[in-house]
């Protein structure tokens, strides 16, 4: 499995804001997760996946240093130039989760991100998939305090022959990426910040 993290900071790359609601589609807005749990089981993406919703209950679980802003999912036989020739399959199974810290200090810093982000490389890296994880840093404004801050967005992309294969291998991304994020240590962090 490929993995990489970026840094999308510049003036025009993506940015967030928590909470946030669609313009064109009132229903697609921020839901809190974290204080309303059963929320979940609600979201079309988690009707539509298993794994997804699996991810959603372990981000926002007591005592989980995370919540989520934001999630998708899509199937597509349209893959750039070089996912054709990297993996030569002809579908991809996609999605993304926004993630920022539940501990509001640790997102106004960019260093917390990139050590997140590190540790879920080397987390993800030993796992063998037809797939690829990119994981980007980005801004977001958090309503509650008027404050920019930082999140990640977690990038999934599956490859198989048919649909169901390309979804199947997803799934198990975001199983093992279940399984990273249970296995990252942020206690210590918020003693260095």
């Amino acid at each position: 499995m490929r993995v990489e993290v970026i840094r999308e900071l510049d003036a025009g790359d993506a940015t967030l804001e928590i909470p946030w609601a669609s313009a064109t589609q009132p229903r697609l807005r921020y839901v809190d997760l974290k204080n309303f749990p059963k929320q979940i089981g609600r979201l079309e993406e988690c009707r539509r996946s298993a794994s997804l919703a699996a991810l959603l209950r372990a981000i926002h679980s007591p005592g989980s240093p995370w919540r989520s802003a934001k999630c998708d999912l899509w199937t597509t036989t349209r893959l750039a130039p070089d996912e054709r020739l990297d993996f030569r399959l002809p579908f991809k199974a996609g999605g993304y989760v926004d993630l920022v810290f539940d501990l509001v200090r640790l997102n106004s810093r960019l260093a917390p991100q990139l050590r997140l982000g590190r540790r879920i490389e080397n987390a993800m890296r030993p796992w063998r998939l037809q797939a690829q994880m990119e994981i980007a840093v980005r801004r977001c404004l958090f309503h509650a305090r008027e404050r920019w801050g930082f999140y990640l967005t977690i990038f999934v992309h599956a490859y198989g022959t048919s649909r169901r294969e390309a979804r199947q291998q997803w799934n198990r991304a975001i199983e093992a990426l279940r399984g990273a994020l249970a296995s990252i240590e942020v206690g210590s962090w918020k003693l260095k910040m």
